[in-house]
């Protein structure tokens, strides 16, 4: 049997080490994609592990323009849920959303309003359903500046 010269077991050796060290790295760091969060500029409100309102934001041109809620309701549950929605001075909203069912906001018969905040602050809101209860969130405000949001604003 042929013996291996020393700077190869050294080199097998390191290679070893370094391995086991690089995994321990990615075994102690916690997996992100797994953790929900609000993918766009909306704001995200948790209720249950099957109730959620999601991408909540407020489009307007400006403080004193018309207004409009935008976002989704999410129904992953077998029972039919009513969420109750209210942003600042915009007209309170009570949707119904079917099971395994996602409403986008504004519905069709949604009112809309107009705000004295200008885009790019914050709007104080609550959100809940009947089944959870109320939460407060911070609504962002928005105007046409970005796309796509300037296709609702100027749709207006």
């Amino acid at each position: 049997m042929a013996r291996r010269p020393p700077r190869t077991l050294a080199a097998i050796a390191a290679f070893a080490v370094a391995s086991l060290g690089l995994s321990a790295c990615s075994a102690a760091s916690p997996i992100t994609t797994s953790k929900s969060y609000a993918a766009s500029d909306g704001v995200r409100a948790q209720f249950s592990k099957h109730l959620r309102a999601e991408n909540l934001m407020v489009l307007t041109e400006g403080p004193g323009s018309p207004a409009t809620l935008y976002g989704a309701l999410v129904n992953n549950s077998e029972e039919p849920a009513t969420f109750t929605i209210k942003v600042g001075e915009l007209p309170e909203q009570t949707v119904e959303v079917a099971p395994m069912t996602v409403v986008n906001l504004p519905t069709e018969d949604a009112k809309s309003g107009s705000t004295q905040v200008k885009p790019g602050a914050t709007v104080a809101g609550q959100v809940g359903t009947t089944a959870t209860g109320a939460m407060n969130v911070s609504v962002p405000v928005l105007d046409g500046t970005l796309p796509p949001y300037d296709e609702y604003i100027k749709g207006k």
